[in-house]
Parts: C-alpha cells; sequence; structure tokens
C-alpha cells in the first residue's frame, strides 16, 4: 500500500469517526438525548395546539407553505412566539449536543443549559442568517459578472460557460460553507466570538471535514427515507379523517398529529445530534 492511499485511508477513517460521532452520543446518553427529544416533541405539539387554536382551526396541508407569510397565515397571531420557542429548543439542544461530546462530564439537566453559551450562539445565528441575506449570492454574482464577457464574445458557447459557471459557484459555496462549519462550536468551546480563530481553525481541515459531512448525509438518508414515507402516509390518513365532521374522527385528526410529532421530534432529534456531534468530535480531533 502506497504512502498516498494509505493517507486516504485514514483519513476517510476519521472521518467516518467523525460521522458516527453522534451515534456513540447516543449510546452513551440515551437519556439526554432522549430529554431533547421530549423538548422538541413538546415544540411540535405546542405548534400543533397554535394551529388549532388559531382562526384557522385545525389545518393540515400536503404542501406546508414555509415561508415567513406562510408560517403566518398557518400559525395566525402564535406565529412570532413560535419562531421563538423553535430557536431556543435549537439552541439548547444543539449546544447540548456540542457539550455531551466536548465536556462528557457535564451531565447534569441532561446537558441542557440556557445562559451565556446560548445567547452567544443566538447572536452568532442571527448574524450569519443576515450575512447570509446580503451576501448570500456573491459569489454567484462574480462568476456571472466575470463569465459575460465570455458569452458576449462566444455565443455558442453560452451553455457551457453557463454550466462550468455553476458548478464554480457550487464549489465556492461549498468551500466557503466547510471552512466556516466550525463556528459555532469554537465559539462554544472559546466561550467567546474568537473572530480571528474562525478561519485558521479549519485551515488543512478541508478534505476531512468535507468527507465528514457527506459521511453524514449518507448516514440521514435512511432515517429521512422512513421519516418521509411515515409523515406522507400519516397525513393522508389525516386528511382522509378531516373531511368528516364526526366528534370521534376529528379526535383521531389530533392523535394522528401527536404521532407526526413524536415522528418529527425523533427524527429532528437524531438528525441534529448526529451533525453537532460530527462538528464537535472534528474541533476536538482538528
Amino acid at each position: 500500500m502506497t504512502t498516498i492511499t494509505r493517507r486516504v485511508v485514514r483519513l476517510v477513517a476519521r472521518a467516518f469517526r467523525a460521522a458516527s460521532e453522534g451515534f456513540r452520543l447516543i449510546g452513551r446518553a440515551p437519556s439526554a438525548v432522549c430529554a431533547w427529544a421530549f423538548l422538541w416533541f413538546a415544540a411540535f405539539s405546542i405548534s400543533a395546539w397554535a394551529v388549532a387554536a388559531s382562526r384557522h382551526g385545525i389545518a393540515i396541508h400536503s404542501n406546508p407553505d414555509y415561508t415567513l407569510s406562510g408560517v403566518g397565515r398557518q400559525f395566525g397571531p402564535f406565529a412570532v412566539p413560535l419562531i421563538l420557542l423553535f430557536f431556543v429548543v435549537w439552541l439548547v439542544t444543539n449546544l447540548a449536543a456540542f457539550r455531551a461530546v466536548l465536556h462528557p462530564g457535564e451531565r447534569r439537566w441532561f446537558y441542557l443549559r440556557l445562559g451565556t453559551d446560548e445567547a452567544r450562539l443566538g447572536v452568532l445565528t442571527i448574524a450569519a442568517f443576515l450575512a447570509l441575506i446580503l451576501i448570500g449570492f456573491a459569489p454567484a454574482k462574480m462568476v456571472f459578472l466575470l463569465a459575460s464577457p465570455i458569452m458576449r464574445v462566444v455565443p455558442t458557447a453560452t451553455l457551457l460557460v453557463a454550466t462550468a459557471g455553476v458548478l464554480i459557484t457550487v464549489w465556492v459555496e461549498v468551500w466557503l460553507g466547510v471552512r466556516l462549519s466550525l463556528i459555532a462550536v469554537e465559539t462554544f468551546s472559546e466561550q467567546r466570538f474568537h473572530l480571528s480563530a474562525y478561519w485558521p481553525v479549519t485551515g488543512g481541515r478541508f478534505w476531512f471535514l468535507l468527507i465528514s459531512y457527506f459521511l453524514v448525509f449518507l448516514i440521514l438518508l435512511v432515517p429521512f427515507f422512513v421519516y418521509f414515507v411515515a409523515l406522507e402516509a400519516l397525513s393522508a390518513t389525516a386528511l382522509a379523517y378531516f373531511g368528516n365532521g364526526d366528534l370521534l374522527r376529528r379526535g383521531s385528526v389530533l392523535a394522528i398529529a401527536g404521532v407526526i410529532a413524536a415522528l418529527t421530534a425523533g427524527f429532528w432529534t437524531l438528525s441534529w445530534t448526529v451533525i453537532c456531534a460530527c462538528q464537535a468530535y472534528a474541533f476536538r480531533y482538528i
């Protein structure tokens, strides 16, 4: 086996260990992961009750609208409190996963906290969201500006240039995303906004991180498929019962909604546990 082959094998093995850290975390702290799932179940259940309490009544949609206006129509006056609720639950459970990997001895309250660490991650997330809105399409615009003269001079090459532009844009955005992917766990570990460390911390580790995230994607495909099929079946059943005014059947809709909330909470918890544990392990390894 050549030196390059051995390096590649070690790289993939280390990436697989990072990608599977979430499942080892579930094995080490099953009660903590169940507590995180319960928080998500409570959040999804509260959102279902909010729909029932809104002026729209109980609403089941085969094609839900996840835009801000769609959320407003779905949840009525409860939209803003529910967004804040989901944001807080996301913060505390993600940091709980970071804490469980980086500080496994801090087991109290199932690794859940609500303090300065969560506040920092909240500020960081909002800042990242605003930055994405402001400059998220900058790579695509830059590639378009550079390619426009070529397309004007050689119109027959427009398709080729456009395809190359898309590939370059995707690669640049993936590269930036991977290089900046450990900002949250770095902020948590340092307990401060360590701006000068965000970019250097992933230096020389691009391929390790990219392979790790790709393996996470592959790992989560199976539970996503199971979740999607089960959700479609439950939604179809609920829609069939919803048209009947019988009280028992309306009660069945609420029961099905509870099952959907539990299913969604389980999938959501599994996904974010695997993702956050992978990032925490990668940061510890780096």
